[in-house]
């Protein structure tokens, strides 16, 4: 029966030409939509890492640049063209190569999934917009480039092959998945194998058939599996509980323990995501009631989502339905997360200690996708059906991501503020002051930055003793990391209570020269006001850079 299926959905695909022109598109959805100035978000994060693990001469002694690399496959495949090219430029190829894979795997698994003429432009339009606006744990697809972008292509081209009902073909896609990143390529395979526990016995591949695949797929996968059990191989049971803690709770609650957080930012995200989940539940119940009723109705023409005999030479429905399958497996995976939260809420290390490997990531990515293509099944019934409801359902599914993507666009025309420098006040000033930085300071010079200083060792080429977003993954210096973070950025206020200062200016100029003592620091680049009693290297509207070292001095003079 999956033969016969997996038959007639090859006949029915695209021609070459319109293959390519929906891969385009596509791919220029994913421009609009992640095309802004570098470096986004997470690459300051990726691409210095990078770059530091090919030269290691390059900031040399910065923290988080000489951490366990926990990213291998990412730098083999990118992240050696920064040895030749600037991180911009590394940065746009990257971005090239993630979007073209990922919108033809997209477009792949989209034309198993609908037979209307440009669906896949229409369904990544609407991917783009569900999961990037309306997740919940902070997950994403498509922006800048990160090892995560490459494993969410291999994961479609998985998807693929698992409606295909071609399983041993996707294991080695999940395993490639997890070569780029581990944890998105594993909670996809344990959802896909969860989905093939669903099939009957008689129509799946046993376990004895797919073993040579299996295999092959965990081979794939240890170049990204081996780096991640390094992270915590090297210390103490206590050191890693302690760690663990700090990522999942100090770091990175919004993404690992979203009941951490404030009342008002998971309000937020639950209410993001229940417009695909609700779309999801709703789309998929309705279209299997329908079909049902159809069936009993004796009509030939509404395609079935339930496995069965009326599946014979309609491989789609039965196709949909793992889809759907994943996408419910994916929530669940989230709500047993939740639920080990709760249970575990007074024992904050051993709920620390499952936590961390991301149990809301995959549902962030599955309930979209599935609630997109349950969209696109309904349009084509309509279509076939010929009904009425068919050209608002149209209007309402391409408007909504027009209206996204039309947006986005206007925002960047107004502000070309790179991501990865939004958080900082006055962004062309911090840029100003890189540029001196870059072209005045010692190579090997150390700087103590402005905490959002996320870009600093991006733009200057030069280290830093600590950011919030730089964040070690090594249990080891994770633990050092909140140490330094704690003590150069937080104190207790006249309430008692630990808080941030306001800059590093508001600390005052002996505090500042202990912390430069203490971390062996050659600059301190702080707001304007209040001025320091430090000689001034460099100053601007917004920024001031002070001199702290006798070798600093010398240099410049």
């Amino acid at each position: 029966m999956a033969e016969e299926a997996h038959h007639e959905l090859r006949s029915e695909r695209p021609s070459a030409m319109r293959k390519w022109l929906e891969i385009g598109l596509i791919f220029a959805i994913f421009f609009v939509h992640g095309g802004a100035p570098a470096p986004h978000v997470n690459e300051t994060y990726y691409l210095a890492k990078a770059k530091h693990y090919w030269e290691p001469s390059w900031c040399q002694g910065d923290l988080f640049l000489e951490s366990a690399d926990a990213h291998l496959t990412f730098y083999w495949t990118i992240g050696w063209l920064a040895k030749f090219f600037s991180l911009p430029t590394v940065a746009w190829i990257g971005r090239i190569a993630a979007w073209g894979l990922l919108a033809w795997s997209w477009q792949r698994l989209s034309t198993r999934l609908t037979r209307l003429p440009l669906a896949s432009v229409l369904s990544a339009a609407l991917m783009v917009w569900l999961v990037g606006v309306m997740n919940f744990a902070g997950e994403w697809v498509v922006g800048g480039v990160e090892g995560k972008c490459f494993a969410y292509a291999c994961v479609f081209a998985g998807l693929t092959a698992m409606v295909d009902a071609r399983w041993r073909l996707a294991w080695p896609w999940f395993g490639l998945a997890g070569a780029f990143h581990v944890l998105v390529g594993g909670w996809s395979a344990i959802a896909a194998g969860l989905v093939w526990l669903l099939e009957r016995s008689d129509a799946r591949p046993s376990i004895v058939t797919m073993l040579p695949s299996l295999l092959l797929a965990i081979a794939l996968a240890l170049p990204g599996i081996v780096p991640a059990l390094k992270l915590t191989s090297d210390v103490s049971s206590e050191v890693s509980r302690e760690a663990n803690q700090v990522y999942v709770f100090d770091r990175l609650p919004h993404h690992l323990a979203p009941l951490a957080v404030e009342s008002k930012t998971l309000f937020m995200h639950t209410r993001n995501f229940s417009l695909p989940l609700l779309a999801f539940v709703i789309l998929w119940w309705a279209a299997g009631v329908s079909s049902r009723g159809t069936l009993e109705g004796k009509s030939a023409n509404v395609v079935s989502l339930s496995p069965g005999p009326s599946l014979q030479g309609r491989g789609i429905g039965m196709a949909l339905t793992r889809i759907c399958r994943f996408a419910a497996w994916g929530f669940l995976i989230s709500v047993l997360g939740l639920i080990w939260e709760i249970v575990c809420w007074n024992h904050p290390a051993l709920a620390a200690s499952l936590l961390k490997y991301y149990w809301f990531r995959l549902a962030d990515v599955a309930v979209p996708v599935a609630a997109v293509f349950l969209i696109c099944y309904w349009i084509e019934r309509l279509a076939r059906e010929r009904s009425r409801l068919l050209v608002p359902a149209v209007m309402i599914a391409v408007a909504l991501p027009i209206y996204h993507l039309v947006g986005t666009s206007a925002a960047r025309w107004r502000d070309t503020t790179p991501p990865a420098d939004a958080k900082m006040i006055d962004p062309a000033a911090w840029l100003e002051t890189c540029q001196w930085v870059r072209e005045r300071t010692p190579v090997d010079a150390m700087f103590l930055v402005p905490r959002a200083a996320q870009s600093f060792t991006w733009n200057t080429g030069r280290k830093n003793v600590v950011t919030w977003k730089d964040v070690p993954q090594d249990a080891a210096t994770l633990i050092t990391w909140r140490d330094r973070y704690f003590d150069v950025y937080w104190h207790n206020d006249e309430f008692g209570e630990y808080v941030p200062y306001g800059s590093l200016a508001w600390q005052g100029t002996a505090q500042v020269r202990e912390l430069a003592a203490k971390y062996g620091v050659d600059y301190v680049i702080t707001r304007e006001f209040p001025p320091l009693g430090l000689p001034v290297a460099y100053g601007n509207a917004s920024y001031t850079v002070y001199r702290v070292s006798r070798e600093a001095e010398d240099t410049l003079e």
